[in-house]
């Protein structure tokens, strides 16, 4: 019978997402790190379980988890080569399993392949279970169906994945292919990325994909506690539990994220001004259809700065209808956002303002993830999407031509090259560059080549469908996307829209303003977001109420996004 050991990659000072770890914080019961450990040990499939924990916090985890039937291993090695990268590009879907900037996963997180073929030289096993440290809700039964299905599965499927919030389960790699994983020096994530030039099926679709039965399956909310909401709402699951079961953490999960709001939004939306060099563009509203506001003075990013910096897992991506980088104090506001302790910075532009300048400020201020909206495969649709180029006024310096002067997409593709040979020099992967299309009528003809296209260049790419804003614009989707059923829209949870002028929106949807839910010069982001117009607003939705609160709700055909 093949065996299968459990394995725990422990880190009591620093977690891989750059955050402070929680494995020693008591919940009830004990210290994270142990609720794990005890769960884990109580699947009856794995042939035993083993810590791996640096050399000089062995003592401390020793005596956390005195007791158990577990095995602390003391090891010292460098982090994975991708370690900046799942640093970088994680914050940004640290819900989901899957869908993270350059293809991470979840499972790149605590995997350190070398580590664990390491444990089982002293551990023979013909494959391992790995787990997150900091998982608390992890259903014994679930471990136990997992091994049961790898074992009956094909002959070639050589690991065992489950489409489940991250902490809901573990994953299994047969010995080859963790050695194989050692040997290239790749991640996980790399199993599951699209690769251009040698096509297949997702692997959900194969049997090494195991089935987490809904609604755990479609959960949202990150269960590796290891942030602060995570941490949140690990906490408060644990309380609700009676069972401890999978089917139970499902239960109780959906109903946590329809009705919890976090003190915060997870993510901010910031619009630095409305200035912007395509003000005629076709698929996103710009120039006269937005209006004129900002800049956006550089208190009020202070004040967001330090509202949202009192949570370690904030979102803020600098964005709106208008050219974030043609802000006149454009560094200055990164610097305040970092300073501040803003966990995730994402800035959205055109790319025919990508200075020298500009590159410089985001590489220093370690920028996430840059979006470049291009919106076109070729220099004619390119030309069609994005209509004439109007000249910058109040960021560029006297004696200075605007960036947008003869702007054409040959000129973005130059601005990109040039962030990446910069990046290189600094031997750093961020800002991530993620080229973006409207998926459209007109551009639908160019969607695969740009997708293609630009994995095979960067490794990334995103294709967002078209929006009408609430029938503010005209309906040039290719089809709705939108289920069948309406129910509330989830962003009214998660997020929010600053606009240049200081107010706030309660989505993107309302790019002029007109139903603002509060005004950052006059009250703080934590009152609008817990204040009396928003709760109204999520209440009418709780009760299927569209419109009386917020009339583009009614009209809205994107309250699906996640």
């Amino acid at each position: 019978m093949p065996t299968t050991l459990a394995v725990i990659h422990a880190d009591l000072e620093r977690t891989p997402l750059g955050t402070r770890s929680r494995l020693g914080v008591e919940l009830d019961g004990g210290p994270i790190l142990r609720l794990t450990v005890e769960r884990v040990c109580r699947a009856k499939r794995p042939a035993g379980c083993v810590v791996l924990v640096p050399q000089e916090q062995a003592p401390r985890c020793e005596a956390m988890l005195q007791g158990l039937p577990a095995t602390v291993q003391r090891v010292n090695a460098p982090p994975v080569g991708w370690s900046q990268l799942v640093q970088v590009a994680r914050k940004w879907s640290l819900g989901g399993w899957r869908g993270g900037l350059g293809g991470t996963t979840s499972l790149d997180e605590y995997f350190h392949p070398s580590l664990v073929a390491g444990a089982l030289e002293l551990h023979p096993a013909d494959r391992v279970m790995v787990f997150p440290p900091a998982a608390p809700l992890l259903d014994p039964a679930l471990i136990d169906a997992m091994i049961q299905h790898h074992d009956k599965g094909e002959d070639d499927a050589r690991m065992t994945f489950a489409q489940a919030p991250p902490g809901a389960a573990g994953a299994i790699y047969n010995v080859d292919l963790l050695r194989e994983l050692v040997g290239k020096g790749i991640p996980p994530g790399w199993i599951f990325s699209f690769k251009p030039d040698a096509p297949r099926r997702d692997m959900a679709l194969f049997a090494c994909c195991f089935d987490v039965r809904a609604p755990l399956r479609h959960g949202a909310r990150r269960l590796i506690a290891d942030t602060d909401r995570a941490l949140e709402t690990v906490s408060a699951l644990r309380r609700q539990a009676r069972t401890g079961d999978a089917a139970e953490l499902g239960r109780l999960l959906r109903d946590y994220e329809a009705s919890h709001v976090p003190p915060l939004p997870d993510e901010v939306e910031v619009e630095l001004t409305t200035e912007d060099p395509f003000p005629e563009a076709v698929l996103r509203p710009r120039g006269a259809r937005v209006g004129s506001r900002g800049p956006i003075s550089l208190a009020l990013i202070r004040t967001l700065a330090e509202t949202l910096g009192k949570s370690d897992d904030s979102l803020v991506v600098l964005g709106g209808f208008g050219e974030p980088l043609r802000h006149p104090r454009f560094a200055e506001v990164l610097k305040t956002l970092r300073d501040g302790g803003v966990y995730g910075i994402a800035v959205r532009t055109s790319g025919v303002d990508l200075t020298d300048e500009a590159m410089e400020a985001m590489v220093t201020a370690r920028v996430d993830a840059l979006t470049v909206q291009i919106d076109g495969w070729t220099a004619e649709t390119w030309r069609a999407m994005h209509g004439p180029a109007a000249p910058a006024h109040g960021s560029t310096r006297a004696g200075e031509a605007s960036t947008s002067e003869g702007a054409s997409l040959e000129a973005v593709r130059a601005g990109i090259d040039r962030l990446e040979q910069l990046k290189q020099a600094r031997r750093c992967v961020a800002p991530i560059v993620v080229p973006e299309m409207v998926k459209a009528r007109p551009t639908v003809g160019e969607m695969p080549e740009f997708f293609s296209g630009w994995i095979r260049a960067l490794g990334t790419a995103n294709i967002v469908g078209h929006t009408h804003r609430a029938g503010q614009l005209e309906p040039l989707a290719v089809m709705s996307m939108a289920p069948p059923r309406r129910t509330p829209c989830r962003r009214l949870w998660t997020r929010c829209m600053v606009l240049a002028d200081g107010r706030v929106a309660a989505c993107d949807q309302d790019f002029r303003g007109l139903q603002p839910i509060g005004d950052l010069r006059q009250m703080g982001l934590d009152e609008i977001w817990n204040g009396q117009v928003m709760t109204q607003l999520r209440a009418a939705h709780a009760e299927g109420r569209f419109g009386p609160v917020n009339p583009l709700c009614a009209a809205c055909d994107d309250w699906h996004r996640p």
